[in-house]
């Protein structure tokens, strides 16, 4: 597997290892402790399988799958579903935001979300690709479901530049027009960008026949703003400024915020798009239970 990335600084190697333990530490222990409360297993499918029906052609099955989750599964004939997955991961400049005293950052706890949603898809044998944008795509990966696929997603993070402004939409429509097949498309990001044209994108992509995650990340002093002194703000993208009095704009703050994150939830629930908001205090495996939960329920009813 290393020789791949052997080109890479032992700088980098080495954060490659650490996030490459951290993501399957993560997925190997949501699955284990998801095992054992279900008492069934529990399926991680991306739409690329369904559930076994009389009359099925045996040699479809997934049998590996049925070993982890005792449940029949199919893989979907490529002309039933043509489905890939597509990570995007936002890597602009306010990306590189983080309050906590380990020095993690919005992009840090993006970046550990990516790989381990990657291992989940990979795992069971997916097809996943991967695309790092700020203002314009950084790294595009192509999907394959070689185990090793892996470290090129974690070489290119780690390896990657970035921190340009942000442009959601536009790398959301950018790959749109590249998609052939219909795809699972994955969008982390903490979405400060102009909401309508990011929304018009989600939905472009729905309308195309493809599924649609999309995982808002926020540092915690973004969601609370705890700051109690006079304090000068700099955008970290466009480099504005300015000197803000936070106990008389905390109550505007905070309404404002609550209506930016409650616009996505409403519109991704009307339109039928995953949409998880999380903050960089959450524990990444309680952010991805929560969405395999989600998915889940829904597939249920």
């Amino acid at each position: 597997m290393i020789e791949k990335t052997r080109y890479l600084s032992p700088d980098i190697l080495e954060k490659i290892s650490r996030m490459e333990l951290r993501a399957r530490t993560v997925v190997e222990g949501l699955l284990t402790g998801l095992h054992r409360s279900r008492g069934r297993g529990f399926n991680v499918e991306f739409l690329e399988h369904r559930e076994y029906t009389p009359g099925d052609d045996l040699r479809h099955v997934d049998w590996k799958l049925y070993a982890k989750s005792d449940r029949y599964f199919v893989k979907q004939h490529e002309e039933e579903t043509s489905l890939q997955a597509r990570i995007l991961l936002d890597s602009s400049a306010s990306m590189r935001f983080g309050s906590n005293a380990a020095g993690e950052t919005k992009l840090d706890y993006a970046s550990v979300l990516a790989v381990a949603i990657a291992y989940l898809f990979l795992k069971q044998g997916d097809a996943v690709g991967f695309l790092s944008f700020d203002s314009s795509p950084i790294v595009t990966i192509e999907p394959r479901n070689a185990r090793e696929h892996l470290y090129r997603i974690l070489a290119a993070i780690e390896g990657g530049t970035g921190g340009g402004e942000t442009a959601v939409a536009r790398s959301l429509e950018n790959l749109a027009s590249q998609l052939k097949r219909r795809s699972f498309v994955v969008l982390i990001s903490d979405l400060l960008e102009e909401t309508a044209p990011v929304t018009r994108t989600l939905m472009l992509m729905k309308r195309s026949g493809h599924d649609v995650a999309v995982f808002h990340v926020m540092d915690e002093a973004e969601l609370t703003f705890p700051y109690s002194r006079s304090s000068r703000f700099t955008d970290m993208e466009t480099r504005r400024a300015m000197t803000v009095e936070p106990a008389a704009v905390r109550r505007q703050y905070i309404r404002n915020l609550r209506k930016f994150i409650g616009g996505y939830t409403d519109f991704c629930r009307q339109a039928g798009i995953d949409f998880s908001a999380t903050s960089t205090s959450t524990p990444v495996e309680k952010t991805l239970m929560e969405f395999l939960s989600r998915r889940e329920l829904r597939k249920r009813r």
